[in-house]
């Protein structure tokens, strides 16, 4: 290459950059090949020339297609892209039969707990009760999105509440109030609910339940029984009797004071009065935590007495059970 050719190159090269930093005009941009790009994404609701291609100049405004819905995307193959090329005179022709564009739209998922929350809002207008718990069919299934930068208010219009079966129908509306708002229809039933302390994560045998394993969570009335356990106070300091799921009413039968001593475990035995204090060893044979009474097996005497649990591997000996205790 002759160095006169070399230094146009060279030049040609800084143009392009120049261009691209300072902005290219609409002469220049023209000029150069359209490019084709292979992946766009769009806000609003059309797709223009300039999504597509690169380097259109005037034609990149152009209004070409409908966009997809928000959070969605479409995929554009050579043939299409081909026509479109050619019915607005731009000079592009596809490498392959392969080449595509993917066009894709940004938008936003509306939580659905929100959109429980503003049903049971509109159901309590309705006569559901002021504690109840909305259950929306599908609600794995339900996705409302809306495009980005609209707001994702939701809105509940066409309310239908059976008070006898406890069921309702509803159209859910994002933005609320909106004219172009995304309408979807849903049903369910309405449950009267009660809060209830229970486990964060599964937990078993031995293991402390401390404040942080615990939180509220709102369950259908109808499940807590007589036996559940409605004040954090039950479980905190306590722990399970054996394996208890996350997220599960707890019965009070299923958790206990922690084990002070264990069944076959050996303990100090204590008799004390206000002129002695007599101690041997025992043999646990049932398990206990503080303040429990359980039976000891006396090591030396082989006899079975009744012992207050007071501390680990600790239990004392009622006015009874000293002559065993002596012996």
């Amino acid at each position: 290459m002759t160095r006169p050719a070399f230094a146009r190159i060279a030049f040609s090269r800084l143009l392009l950059a120049a261009s691209l930093a300072f902005g290219v005009s609409a002469a220049i941009a023209a000029e150069l090949p359209a490019q084709l790009k292979p992946a766009a994404y769009v806000d609003g609701d059309v797709i223009r020339l300039g999504d597509l291609w690169d380097n259109l100049g005037d034609k990149a405004n152009v209004v070409i297609a409908a966009a997809p819905q928000p959070g969605k995307r479409i995929t554009l193959e050579s043939r299409w892209l081909m026509a479109a090329a050619n019915g607005h005179g731009i000079d592009w022709r596809p490498s392959s039969v392969f080449e595509k564009a993917i066009v894709e739209r940004a938008g936003q998922t509306v939580d659905v707990a929100v959109i429980e929350r503003e049903l049971r809002e509109a159901l309590t207008l309705e006569g559901a009760p002021m504690n109840s718990r909305v259950e929306l069919m599908g609600r794995n299934a339900l996705q409302i999105v809306v495009a980005a930068g609209m707001p994702a208010t939701v809105g509940v219009r066409d309310v239908v509440y059976d008070q006898r079966m406890n069921r309702f129908s509803a159209t859910v509306e994002v933005p609320a109030g909106s004219p172009a708002a995304t309408r979807v229809k849903v049903g369910g039933h309405v449950y009267a609910s009660a809060r209830i302390p229970v486990l964060t994560h599964t937990m078993g045998r031995g293991e402390l339940i401390t404040e942080k394993d615990v939180q509220w969570q709102d369950v259908r009335e109808e499940q807590v029984r007589r036996d559940i356990i409605a004040n954090p106070k039950g479980l905190i300091g306590m722990e399970p009797r054996y394996q208890l799921r996350a997220f599960a009413p707890v019965r009070t039968a299923e958790v206990q004071r922690p084990l002070m001593v264990n069944r076959n475990s050996s303990v100090t035995m204590t008799y004390r009065t206000p002129f002695m204090t007599l101690t041997t060893q025992g043999k646990a044979l049932e398990d206990g935590s503080a303040g429990d009474t359980i039976r000891i097996l006396n090591i030396h005497s082989k006899q079975t007495v009744e012992a207050r649990i007071e501390g680990p591997g600790l239990v004392s000996v009622s006015v009874g059970g000293s002559r065993q205790l002596a012996n």
